[in-house]
């Protein structure tokens, strides 16, 4: 797309001289050369304050608001430029990307996971994009839906939310062709109230697509909820699979494969069903050997100790996943912080929690946070645990209690910070 297209489909026009567009980028730390700026304005930062960054580092053009007033070139200005990005990005889905199939993915965990598997798989048969990292809210959606080259024949998108409607908006911008709806559990469940309000607002994505993959559990418990009759389940109940020392492995077609985590084998079910549906032959072989994003079951070894690092975020479904994935070891010590955004339900679900702790047996167990609290008063007489409000009064604790030989598993919300414990473990 050139610029001055740009500004006609914004209503607007180019103060400057006019280029193609090589790219869509909201950041002007990481803006490449040819990229377009979008300058939207958020809660800690304004991105009009970076336009001259942006255009002194490559890009050949910023959108920025009316009010905007400083004497620069390459700019086009509008109403609202999270607006702007979103009109954009609906607008090239419609007539960039009308041949591209968009697989939409939802659910309550496990979303960037199963991105990361179906583009491993699918890329091995058609020229494929996958959103970023984690992008999948308002900005993060028509970003990448921006940024997917127009010869694209499989676009792996996620859509998540945290709100009502978010979901069913998300989906009408990027128009899905295929959905797969990884869970339903309590994720957010502090802003929808209840796990059918969340079945509800994943299950809206379901009346624009052809077709969508679905758990069958989910399947049973909410197919009240479900418009769309063309609904094909998934189970892990149709594979046989077994507990390793750490992960799980599925047999397959008198092969197997060995996941890390118990939440990645539900996953890969699901994604190969997917496959199974459009015909890709001997799928799980390009399952093998799988590695999500960091933070997701990342291993790291240090002088002393061996430390998982799944605390890119966390809630009642990803964390029960993490401890059926580690099987019980004197070796184990897992550093658990809270379960944010399930608001009334806080209590239960970090309570509940404790229970299946003590079932599985394991017995090492270090709380940090304020809600962990309650899962410290179900564990505190039954099993070796300690409780710390804050990271640092528990990193001083873990110098004096870890010994050579540890194994180190790390669980939290995403705005708990705990990468901030791998600094001071790769040190101890």
């Amino acid at each position: 797309m050139k610029l001055s297209e740009i500004a006609d489909v914004l209503n607007s026009y180019l103060i400057g001289n006019d280029f193609e567009v090589k790219g869509f980028s909201i950041d002007s730390r990481t803006i490449k050369d040819g990229e377009l700026f979008i300058a939207v304005k958020g809660e800690r930062f304004d991105g009009e304050d970076f336009v001259e960054d942006a255009l002194n580092k490559g890009a050949v053009g910023c959108i920025v608001s009316n009010n905007f007033n400083r004497d620069v070139k390459q700019i086009i200005k509008v109403n609202d430029t999270l607006f702007a990005l979103l009109k954009l990005a609906k607008f090239y889905r419609e007539n960039y990307l009308k041949n591209t199939k968009i697989i939409g993915i939802g659910g309550a965990s496990g979303k960037t996971t199963t991105k990361e598997m179906l583009y491993k798989l699918f890329s091995n048969f058609y020229k494929t994009y996958k959103s970023p990292k984690s992008f999948n809210n308002h900005i993060g959606v028509p970003l990448s839906i921006l940024n997917t080259p127009k010869n694209t024949e499989f676009l792996i998108l996620e859509i998540g939310t945290n709100q009502k409607g978010e979901v069913e908006f998300l989906t009408t911008i990027s128009r899905p062709n295929y959905a797969i709806i990884t869970n339903i559990g309590p994720e957010h469940i502090g802003f929808f109230g209840s796990i059918e309000e969340i079945a509800k607002e994943e299950f809206s994505m379901l009346k624009y697509v052809k077709i969508g993959f679905l758990r069958r559990e989910d399947y049973e418990n909410y197919k009240h909820l479900i418009e769309n009759r063309n609904i094909i389940t998934f189970d892990i109940n149709e594979y046989k699979f077994e507990f390793l020392d750490i992960g799980v492995r599925l047999f397959v077609n008198s092969d197997f494969i060995d996941f890390l985590n118990y939440g990645w084998l539900e996953n890969a079910v699901g994604v190969l069903k997917v496959a199974q549906f459009f015909g890709l032959e001997n799928a799980y072989n390009y399952l093998k050997n799988f590695k999500s994003e960091s933070m997701r079951m990342e291993i790291i070894k240090s002088e002393k100790f061996e430390i998982i690092n799944d605390a890119y975020n966390s809630n009642p479904l990803s964390l029960k996943a993490l401890l059926y994935s580690i099987k019980p070891n004197k070796r184990n010590v897992f550093i658990i912080g809270d379960m944010l955004e399930l608001g009334e339900f806080s209590e239960f679900y970090h309570r509940e929690i404790a229970n299946l702790i003590l079932n599985l047996g394991h017995d090492r167990i270090i709380l940090v946070g304020k809600l962990v609290k309650y899962t410290y008063e179900e564990l505190k007489d039954k099993l070796e645990c300690f409780y710390f409000d804050d990271k640092q009064n528990a990193i001083e604790f873990l110098k004096l209690y870890l010994v050579p030989g540890d194994r180190v598993i790390l669980k939290a919300s995403r705005s708990m910070k705990f990468e901030e414990f791998l600094e001071s473990l790769s040190i101890l």
